[in-house]
């Protein structure tokens, strides 16, 4: 099955928003010192980059009407709640921001795998999705009441996320053998 160029952008944003999340919570993980300042830039810049995959796929992605204003009310949403983790607050109120953020990225990002026909192997994104929905709900349920705990956990949770949208995006499917390689491949 070849993936049709619009299948292709939308795995290309999960690649660069799955990498970005990879690294920004490995940072998060390692920063020395963390400051509610620090974390609140690396989350906000998190949740940026999820609003921007976000919005790219309201536009791109080939679903219904209801669904693609469903998507960019939330990546709008997800905008409003990075503005908000940049300017810091509390450490509960961070914590809040990022989960919902998280729960609202889960759910379009299922929505997506269930209702894009281009997009290969849905079912990666909609496990994706459901497992981002249930971090963001775990954050939002936790009381965080230091920064370093907000941090470790918030952080290891970004790199699942991160390794999940590189999964669904199909990372480890790039240097797989497609059909028509092994079609070469039969002719020899």
């Amino acid at each position: 099955m070849n993936e049709s160029a619009a299948g292709q952008r939308t795995r290309q944003a999960l690649l660069i928003a799955g990498g970005a999340s990879f690294v920004l919570g490995v940072a998060t993980l390692l920063w020395p010192g963390r400051a509610e300042s620090t974390l609140a830039s690396l989350f906000g810049i998190s949740l940026l980059v999820s609003a921007g995959v976000q919005s790219y796929l309201g536009f791109r992605a080939r679903i219904a009407v209801v669904v693609r204003l469903l998507v960019l009310v939330s990546a709008a949403l997800t905008a409003v709640l990075a503005v908000l983790s940049f300017g810091g607050g509390s450490i509960e109120l961070l914590a809040w921001w990022i989960g919902l953020g998280w729960a609202v990225r889960g759910v379009v990002q299922a929505l997506v795998g269930v209702w894009d026909e281009q997009i290969s192997d849905g079912w990666l994104h909609e496990i994706s999705g459901l497992v981002t929905l249930g971090i963001g709900i775990a954050i939002i349920a936790i009381t965080f009441k230091t920064v370093t705990g907000l941090a470790t956990v918030a952080g290891g949770a970004l790199v699942v996320i991160g390794v999940l949208d590189l999964l669904a995006g199909g990372l480890l499917r790039a240097g797989a053998p497609t059909e028509g390689d092994a079609a070469v491949v039969a002719e020899r």
